[in-house]
């Protein structure tokens, strides 16, 4: 009875392995695709020519938040695992920078619009330790808040709110005919994330 017991326990931990060792090849796949797309993104959004665009053009600077973003997620979903809490301080610094002063203030100078940019992708990584171990409701509810968050944040854009132009902050680069197109920009961009994260669950879902 006892030799059953061990050899049946054995059995069970040498398939605990085996599934370990599989997590971890499937992990280390992703790694290999997930991490030059992030440093591609970065480095596309990170630099003296899109700095200087940005200032010129809301809907590249709001734009980029989302890309460093999703660049920072990329770097650390899956790959590196926390404490869900940490998804609170990634959210007060994605808030603090869309407040109308620390907004006008990324846009127009090159050092916080630099430490914007290390913001937001310390944000995405945060937002990928945190959630790599969610459950799939507690993931898809902060999902759906999150798109809900940022279309009330387009509405303002597209009413022309004035306090995210230089209507308000004189050393604002954004004027007020800006917003429409800054608030178009983000519904392509949460369609596109919309899109591809159901089609993703439909595919866990199915097969």
């Amino acid at each position: 009875m006892l030799i059953e017991t061990f050899l049946r326990t054995k059995e069970e931990v040498m398939i605990m392995r085996e599934i370990f060792a599989e997590d971890r090849k499937e992990d280390h796949k992703v790694w290999k695709l997930t991490y030059p797309l992030a440093i591609t993104i970065i480095l596309s959004m990170v630099n003296p020519l899109t700095e200087a665009l940005e200032t010129q053009q809301e809907w590249l600077f709001m734009t980029s938040h989302y890309l460093l973003a999703i660049s920072g997620f990329l770097l650390t979903y899956k790959l590196i695992k926390g404490k869900e809490l940490l998804i609170i301080p990634a959210a007060a610094i994605a808030i603090v920078w869309h407040l109308p002063y620390f907004y006008a203030m990324a846009g127009s100078m090159t050092l916080f619009r630099i430490m914007c940019d290390v913001s937001m992708v310390a944000v995405g990584m945060l937002i990928g330790i945190s959630t790599s171990s969610m459950s799939t409701l507690k993931w898809l509810v902060l999902f759906v808040l999150w798109m809900i968050v940022d279309t009330i944040f387009s509405i303002f854009l597209l009413l022309q709110f004035p306090a995210y132009s230089n209507s308000v902050y004189s050393f604002s680069p954004f004027n007020l005919n800006q917003e429409v197109s800054t608030a178009v920009a983000m519904w392509i961009v949460m369609s596109v994330i919309i899109a591809f994260v159901l089609g993703n669950f439909l595919r866990k879902l199915l097969f």
